[in-house]
């Protein structure tokens, strides 16, 4: 039995499913399950990918085995320490930005001096917190237990819905500055994002969705 045969039955074995259970989820037989597991024939890399959903597990755990896999994970603590630091770093500074230079920004805006240094800090330094914060979440929890997404085809969907929830507030901030432009998307901009709420809490769920997308 060959590496890849002996890491399906095993994978097979933890999901308690029989080849022919198996099978029926791949659309094939139960001969050829049989075969691929008593290394007779060798899955394609579209076959390691589909056996891999089927058995929900990762195509890593079918060529190399669950537990190598289990202590490649140790390395990707690693990666969540780092990420996780960046984040608190990232809220201690704009904890010291907001006592330090949002007064005073606020007060050159009162007085009337500047006012596009206060639009620029808040289009920028709290969004970026609130992402971090979103990234900083599902960061701390793999420091405990791995919770990458096996399905590629998931990740890529929670990718593009992170990347569209940031265009989207990247648009809602630019839109001010189109000039006579504006007047055309502010209602529709306004009636999305009018709450702070609904912005900030837009971007948290945007760092959640990317750090699950691209950790894999």
């Amino acid at each position: 039995m060959n590496a890849v045969g002996k890491n399906l039955k095993q994978l097979r074995q933890r999901e308690k499913l029989t080849q022919d259970a198996l099978a029926g989820r791949l659309h094939v037989t139960r001969q050829a399950v049989s075969s691929w597991e008593t290394g007779k024939t060798q899955p394609d890399i579209e076959t390691l990918t589909a056996l891999a959903e089927a058995l929900g597990a990762d195509v890593r755990e079918l060529i190399y085995g669950p537990e190598r896999v289990e202590r490649l994970y140790i390395r990707f603590q690693r990666r969540y320490i780092v990420c996780t630091a960046i984040c608190i770093l990232a809220f201690l500074a704009w904890c010291v930005l907001e006592l330090t230079l949002a007064p005073y920004l606020a007060e050159l805006l009162k007085k009337g001096y500047l006012g596009w240094p206060s639009y620029i800090f808040a289009c920028t330094v709290p969004p970026v917190v609130y992402a971090a914060a979103g990234v900083l979440l599902p960061s701390a929890i793999s420091l405990w237990g791995d919770i990458r997404l096996r399905s590629g085809r998931v990740r890529r969907v929670l990718s593009a819905l992170g990347l569209l929830l940031l265009g989207h507030y990247v648009l809602w901030a630019v839109v001010p500055l189109l000039g006579n432009w504006y007047s055309i998307f502010r209602d529709w901009f306004y009636l999305l994002f009018r709450l702070p709420l609904l912005r900030n809490s837009s971007l948290f769920l945007a760092g959640c969705l990317l750090f699950l997308g691209l950790n894999k």
